[in-house]
């Protein structure tokens, strides 16, 4: 391995690593917020899924790899190695800065900035494809947030509605088994008979404690089950849809340098890294979602869950960049728009200023790599 191919895949495993660090918080904070479980369990549960998702990025989420490829930049331009490892370098070191003062940023936004402030130094205004940076990726980066909590907070109400009108003290639906006595006759008299005990099986919605109490019931599922698959679900689209943006960027470097045979080596690379980030050192930025922004109840939870999982999973496989971020922190807001009161604004405030301050300052920092790849000569 030459000393460029091992910058490249320390790089990538560095973005990747600040990725987990920062992202396994946007699965997982709503069952730490919300009781569920515990940090150390929900981290290993994010950090398994997001595995998982990373992985299946690979054989489900191709187009995201062609628009993070070379599909922001115009035909006419020719790419840069130093270019294309500044880019990492750029990204991930915002990321870990944002991430150690325990800020949820978007890698999504990170990468475009650092792509975009690189690009413009190297190979000019006209180097990058305008209308693609802004049809396939800022707009679907600054809707899907709104649209995330414009969702959660309908879902709410709805959910709400239909409980107090049909199940006001219902938080728990449970299979129930019943066996019921039925007398039939044996002998051609009529005199004999037998009576046998017909099971039935049936769904039984109340409360809890009611459920537990009641002997014919098995197979209770409340909100914090639901939860927990929300949750793997997020987490799964998360690595899912961030792990070939990644794998894009690090293979752009590699194919500069005559590396084209490793797609799967580069997978692999950045799944790793997102597992490693996730469970070494996710617990910061989860403490912020799950205990700053607002309180939420397992319903609560499981819904904002649900609405990221349900945007971000169809937005990996079309090739559509949503920011795991923006999209969960929109739905945990949605929450906690319910609740005015309830909701923490100097949290919210900072939030809102660390992704105003992405794009600009991942720029900045990607350009100062950039230089200084360009003083010790690295060739282009």
């Amino acid at each position: 391995m030459n000393i460029e191919l091992l910058a490249v895949v320390l790089a990538g495993f560095f973005v990747a690593y600040c990725n987990g660090a920062n992202d396994v918080s946007k699965g997982i904070a709503t069952l730490v917020g919300s009781g569920v479980t515990n940090y150390r369990r929900a981290i290993l549960w994010g950090t398994f899924c997001t595995g998982l998702g990373g992985i299946s990025g690979a054989l489900l989420a191709t187009a995201m790899i062609q628009t993070f490829g070379k599909g922001l930049l115009s035909e006419a331009t020719t790419p840069a190695f130093s270019a294309a490892l500044a880019t990492i370098v750029g990204a991930s070191a915002f990321v870990a800065l944002a991430t150690r003062t325990g800020m949820p940023v978007s890698t999504t936004h990170a990468i475009v900035g650092s792509v975009v402030g690189v690009a413009v130094l190297a190979y000019g205004v006209n180097g990058i494809r305008w209308s693609a940076l802004v049809g396939k990726i800022a707009l679907p980066l600054l809707l899907s947030p709104v649209l995330a909590l414009v969702l959660t907070s309908v879902a709410i109400q709805l959910l709400r509605l239909v409980q107090r009108r049909y199940f006001p003290d219902a938080d728990c639906a449970c299979a129930t088994l019943e066996f019921t006595p039925v007398a039939a006759s044996v002998a051609m008299d009529g005199t004999a008979s037998a009576t046998l005990a017909v099971p039935s099986l049936g769904v039984k919605v109340a409360a809890q404690q009611e459920c537990a109490a009641d002997r014919t019931t098995f197979l209770g599922i409340g909100p914090h089950h639901l939860h927990w698959l929300t949750s793997g679900t997020t987490s799964f689209a998360r690595g899912m849809n961030d792990a070939p943006k990644m794998v894009a960027i690090v293979l752009a470097a590699a194919l500069l340098r005559g590396h084209s045979q490793i797609r799967t080596s580069a997978f692999v690379l950045v799944t790793l890294g997102m597992v490693a980030g996730s469970w070494l050192a996710g617990r910061r930025v989860t403490r912020v979602l799950a205990e700053k922004i607002t309180p939420m109840g397992h319903w609560e939870g499981f819904l904002a869950n649900a609405v990221t999982a349900m945007l971000v999973l169809p937005g990996a496989a079309l090739g559509l960049p949503m920011s795991t971020t923006h999209v969960s922190s929109g739905s945990i807001l949605g929450i906690g728009l319910q609740e005015r009161a309830q909701v923490n604004w100097r949290t919210v405030r900072e939030m809102l200023l660390a992704w105003l301050v992405t794009l600009p300052v991942a720029a900045l920092l990607g350009i100062v790599v950039y230089c200084g790849l360009r003083a010790i000569h690295l060739q282009p």
